[in-house]
């Protein structure tokens, strides 16, 4: 991987990006491999019958919280999904995750399976703008003839399915290193995918700004998903500027989480195994913990807009210089260091927030050249999470002391 002196090469455009680029460093070696016994995964040639048959008997989940994107393919792009198998085009493969094999899990392949929903049993799709077999324009699945309606179920598929027994940490490993094709899914939406329940839930009121609506897994209602105080803060102190569109705001608040229920100090690489510890994590949380989660995210991100406003999160050389895009290491360094402060420490803090301000900006100065690093390359290793970390809570400390 390219090797960036940041202080030195990074060019400062004037533009404000949403958020700077980050290089954690693929080479990490992971200190505590999983087995390779542990993996346990099946392939299964199965017919789009078979999956269309689980869907109608509902024991396939469409987690309506997974489906972020749920309207991600319009219907032209349903439609030439349709047509492909018509044309006995073939498709990518499923992914499932099949530790209950009454109720199978989407890993990827959530648009062409919400698609055959659509099409098939809810008969909401009509086909449009198609190719080659223009004659069905305009036709649900009831008005196809007979022989492509059979045709669809008989279509033969491959499905990959993770197997009961297998950890959380293999289920990750696998599907990230499986989901090579087509929509590729985001770490965080993995993540999502994987720890469904009280992760995945913590994890949006986190973020979520405003009210957001899913369809049911039946598509006959609405759900709606009340925007929270902490998601409104956390747009607030972001300018909205972090996308919710691919799951990035959640990949923010689950580092928060996962730095806050485990200390820095016991980081292991890499970042993405961690934060599913992380959000694993939440699982074992009585309702008390949570909620002095939610209180003390919602005093740092407070804090640090009281500090910074709408400079937080953003790297600082010199005080009259363009804003930087927001920065996901400082993002967990600060955030979960002012979650760590008591109330009057905060209050402190934000009384003197002109010194902390002037030490951080020193901080990105210092000669040495390690704070900055650990913001800018190589991210997640080890010794770069422990810089950062250190660094911050020892001016913190310093401004609270009047050091």
């Amino acid at each position: 991987m390219e090797t960036i002196n940041a202080k030195d090469k990074e060019v400062d455009t004037g533009i404000d990006i949403d958020i700077e680029q980050e290089l954690k460093d693929e080479n990490i070696v992971i200190d505590n491999p999983f087995n390779p016994n542990d993996i346990k995964v099946s392939t299964q040639p199965l017919t789009l019958g078979d999956l269309i048959e689980r869907l109608e008997y509902k024991e396939i989940k469409l987690n309506s919280e997974f489906q972020r994107l749920p309207d991600l393919w319009n219907d032209t792009k349903k439609s030439r999904l349709i047509e492909s198998v018509l044309l006995r085009l073939p498709v990518p493969t499923f992914y499932f995750d099949g530790s209950n094999d009454n109720k199978w899990e989407v890993i990827d392949g959530l648009q062409r399976i919400s698609t055959l929903r659509s099409f098939v049993i809810n008969k909401t799709l009509k086909l449009e703008n198609l190719q080659f077999l223009r004659e069905y324009n305009g036709c649900d699945y009831g008005g196809l003839p007979r022989e492509l309606q059979r045709r669809i179920k008989t279509f033969p598929i491959t499905v990959y399915i993770l197997e009961k027994g297998t950890p959380d940490e293999v289920k990750y490993n696998i599907f990230s290193r499986l989901n090579q094709g087509g929509l590729e899914l985001t770490p965080q939406e993995l993540r999502n995918a994987l720890h469904q329940g009280a992760p995945a839930t913590l994890v949006a009121e986190l973020v979520r700004g405003k009210d957001e609506h899913y369809l049911s897994d039946d598509e006959k209602e609405t759900i709606v998903k009340t925007a929270t105080e902490e998601g409104k803060l956390f747009v607030k102190v972001t300018e909205g500027r972090i996308p919710i569109k691919r799951m990035e705001d959640r990949d923010f608040a689950t580092r928060f989480v996962a730095f806050y229920l485990t200390d820095y100090n016991d980081y292991m690489p890499d970042m993405d195994t961690f934060m599913s510890k992380g959000m694993k994590k939440i699982y074992d949380l009585t309702n008390e913990q949570i909620m002095q989660l939610k209180s003390a995210y919602k005093k740092a991100l407070n804090t640090a807009f009281v500090i910074f406003g709408n400079d937080a999160f953003r790297k600082r050389y010199q005080l009259d210089a363009p804003r930087k895009p927001i920065n996901k290491a400082l993002f967990d360094s600060i955030s979960v260091s002012f979650a760590k402060l008591s109330d009057e420490q905060c209050e402190s803090l934000i009384s003197k927030k002109n010194i902390f301000r002037d030490k951080l900006i020193a901080l990105h100065n210092s000669e040495d050249g390690k704070f900055l690093r650990s913001l800018t390359q190589g991210t997640a290793l080890k010794v770069n999470v422990l810089q950062r970390f250190t660094d911050i809570n020892n001016i913190i400390n310093e401004t609270l002391n009047n050091v």
